[in-house]
């Protein structure tokens, strides 16, 4: 394959992988190093596996059938159940449009922009981007947003210490206090932070958008491997830095709640450097809008094609919709921690039947045009899927009183 159509396959599995670092994630990565210092980067480091394999069958499932899971699932079960599978990750994904505002607004309060005017703007240009008739065109605006989300957060791993000792020491030990019931239930926040619903119908409806020819496979899959890499690198880097905060004055660990506190964040960007504040404003920026965009589309993607509908204004409607309300509930609820964390811990158990549909309909012989998944491949997704569900549902349980 030539460079140019290698250039023009990229991008499906990269977005899908950095939206993953969106500010839920990012919250969640801080309260891990806040709570557990460096103990929950063995548990980021293992979610790279499920990570690749799980979006590995999404996205052959897009560049090989030319369909979308919401699209798979209508086919090989019907209307009904495609729309009882994408429906609970509408319902959620509404609180993740509340979480990326909320992120936005952050990076806005960091520039000491009015939210009464930027958020607004947001909202207008949110709209624009994701009701373009063509994929490929909205693409083009978000990869450069993605490397900026990169950039920001590779700058702030310079911007504090990393103890070497305490990395190999309880990092890299794969004995952790998996009977903590405090530990397990970040774990499942993680699990959820890593593997999220609207993923495999974005990773899969992007790349069925791209038409993209089933001899880029093994490119597309390649690409998957170091966007599951990179985005599990850019987490490590957020607990590492809350793990930091820990020695702020008076404990960050005494309060958690001021985590997402924009004031909070100017404090210690500050201390480290006046241009790290605007440095990590256009992080949060980039992060909230980037995963913004994508969860939006993979939410109308998966909802519409469950209900075989394909009309522009529908997606018009439920892009306005949706977002919309989500914006006011940013202006008046200004602490939105708890909401990230339970948020990601819920999407355990919304990923249950998604992750069954996905096995299923990429190892379908007809969906997948003669190409279906088979053999090895398929039991290690099957029994990466238990496994995932299983840490995410005892990670929920030990949780309950």
């Amino acid at each position: 394959m030539n460079h140019k159509r290698l250039l023009k396959a990229f991008g499906p599995a990269w977005l899908v992988m950095i939206a993953n670092v969106d500010i839920a994630s990012i919250v969640e990565g801080m309260q891990s190093g806040i709570s557990w210092g460096y103990h929950m980067i063995f548990i980021m480091l293992i979610l790279t596996i499920p990570l690749f394999f799980i979006q590995y069958l999404a996205g052959n499932l897009g560049t090989i059938s030319g369909k979308g899971l919401g699209e798979a699932i209508r086919i090989k079960y019907g209307s009904r159940k495609a729309v009882l599978a994408s429906m609970p990750m509408a319902i959620t994904d509404f609180l993740e449009y509340v979480i990326e505002y909320a992120g936005i607004a952050i990076g806005l309060q960091l520039l000491g922009f009015p939210l009464i005017i930027g958020l607004p703007l947001f909202y207008v240009l949110h709209i624009a981007i994701v009701t373009s008739k063509k994929y490929e065109a909205t693409e083009k605006f978000l990869l450069p947003v993605s490397f900026i989300l990169v950039a920001t957060i590779i700058v702030l791993s310079f911007s504090f210490p990393i103890n070497f000792y305490n990395l190999f020491k309880f990092g890299l030990n794969p004995i952790q206090p998996y009977a903590n019931p405090s530990y397990l239930y970040l774990m499942a926040a993680s699990i959820g932070a890593v593997i999220m619903p609207w993923m495999l119908f974005f990773h899969s409806g992007a790349d069925a958008r791209k038409t993209a020819e089933g001899n880029i496979k093994k490119h597309e899959n390649l690409e998957t491997l170091i966007g599951a890499i990179v985005s599990e690198v850019l987490m490590i880097i957020t607990v590492i830095f809350g793990c930091n905060m820990r020695k702020i004055d008076p404990p960050v660990a005494d309060r958690p709640e001021l985590i997402i506190d924009a004031s909070l964040l100017h404090k210690i960007f500050t201390s480290i450097s006046p241009s790290l504040n605007y440095i990590m404003a256009i992080g949060f920026i980039a992060s909230g809008f980037l995963a913004l965009i994508i969860i939006s589309m993979a939410s109308a993607w998966g909802t519409l094609e469950a209900l075989n509908v394909r009309s522009h204004k529908a997606y018009l409607i439920i892009y306005s919709t949706e977002s919309l309300p989500a914006i006011f509930m940013v202006l008046i609820i200004r602490n939105l921690i708890y909401l990230m964390i339970e948020l990601m811990v819920i999407y355990i158990v919304i990923l249950i039947p998604l992750l069954y549909f996905l096995g299923k309909t990429a190892s379908d012989p007809i969906i997948m045009k003669g190409k279906e998944i088979t053999g090895v491949r398929l039991k290690i997704y099957w029994i990466i899927s238990a496994l995932v569900i299983f840490a995410g549902l005892l990670g929920l349980v030990s949780s309950l009183p």
